[in-house]
């Protein structure tokens, strides 16, 4: 067993929480104090926490989050003021990133070079890497306490407007 790993079985339904009947499971995992989605040695890095939440019922349009939220806690290693995280997902999900709200209460891709994550295929998972600032706005805690509280979701969003539909009336433009 190792501290800076939880692996667990979640409900394939945007609305996890409830636990629908009939459901599908899947099994996620989460590194934190990750190098590429292992484990760094030594680390004192510990997830204290990792639940299933229902997704919003507001959100952006396009997003899908087939497992719900990911709620989890992590104490940080030693002498870090941010930490790095690995999650695996099953790929068949269909899922494009690991995303959080911002400060604004926009959706953004922690999974995504903007802000210094990626995705890579690994051993026939999808792995989701990110990093969170203690205390920083995706901290959910808000307090540079050791403790970092995350309620995310590997979910789906288109990442272009090309092929969105627009809300506008016929006969509008829409730029």
């Amino acid at each position: 067993m190792q501290a800076a790993v939880s692996s667990v079985s979640l409900v394939r339904s945007p609305t996890g929480e409830s636990r629908p009947a009939g459901a599908a499971s899947t099994h996620v995992t989460l590194v934190a104090d990750s190098l590429d989605g292992k484990p760094n040695p030594g680390s004192s890095a510990r997830i204290t926490h990792l639940e299933q939440k229902n997704a919003p019922a507001e959100l952006p349009k396009g997003m899908e989050m087939p497992l719900g939220l990911l709620r989890f806690e992590a104490a940080q290693a030693t002498g870090h003021s941010s930490e790095k995280f690995s999650l695996y997902v099953d790929p068949a999900l269909g899922v494009n990133g690991y995303w959080l709200r911002d400060s604004t209460g926009t959706w953004v891709n922690l999974a995504s070079s903007p802000y210094g994550g990626k995705m890579a295929l690994e051993g026939g998972q999808l792995r989701l890497d990110f990093e969170i600032s203690d205390g920083g706005q995706f901290d959910a805690d808000g307090k540079a306490n050791g403790v970092i509280t995350a309620p995310g979701a590997a979910a789906q969003m288109p990442l272009s407007i090309v092929g969105q539909a627009t809300d506008l009336a016929h006969g509008s433009y829409w730029f």
